[in-house]
């Protein structure tokens, strides 16, 4: 029997498309240019996602003109949102789920965003106050029970992006001292 992955883990918010379920190539939309080659629509599945829920092409997306797709990296986004806030649901034919499911894939995206730049902050020569103010904002951004689409929802409406921002800025005067 497979354990559900500690919603606490660091290591494991690692990209990871085999336990994802497309979520970077359905969710975001992109416009024609220098990093896709056709626009696509938000909540539409790119053209080369397979029904397995992986890139037909990825292996030469940069040949094919898709250098932005080549370089993101979801940060382990894709892969909790499927196994922590919405295991077992799949978004192919409800677009009620497609939405819930993409909503909550935007929202950790972002958290995901911040564990990284406080993850490189750990780097920085901080003071023993500003290195608690890290710890502590790693937990919020990840909380000991996982991450629901319902507390995503409320965390951003409660400003936590803007308080790791402000966090975030307190260390500049380390960042200097490196």
């Amino acid at each position: 029997m497979a354990t559900t992955p500690d919603p606490q883990d660091l290591s494991a918010l690692v990209a990871d498309c085999a336990a994802c379920a497309g979520l970077c190539c359905v969710a975001p939309g992109f416009d024609a240019g220098d990093d896709f080659a056709f626009d696509k629509r938000a909540l539409a599945p790119c053209r080369h996602l397979g029904s397995d829920n992986l890139c037909r092409i990825h292996e030469t997306l940069e040949d094919q003109g898709f250098p932005g797709c080549a370089r993101f990296d979801c940060k382990g986004a894709g892969p909790y949102v499927m196994q922590h806030i919405f295991p077992r649901k799949r978004w192919r034919k409800d677009r009620e789920t497609l939405e819930a499911i993409a909503e909550a894939y935007r929202r950790m995206r972002a958290i995901c965003d911040m564990i990284e730049l406080f993850r490189v902050a750990e780097n920085l020569p901080l003071s023993p106050s500003q290195e608690t103010a890290r710890r502590d904002m790693l937990d919020r951004l990840l909380p000991q029970t996982a991450w629901t689409a319902d507390t995503l929802a409320q965390a951003e409406m409660g400003g936590l992006l803007s308080d790791a921002r402000a966090v975030l800025s307190s260390f500049r005067d380390a960042a200097t001292r490196r």
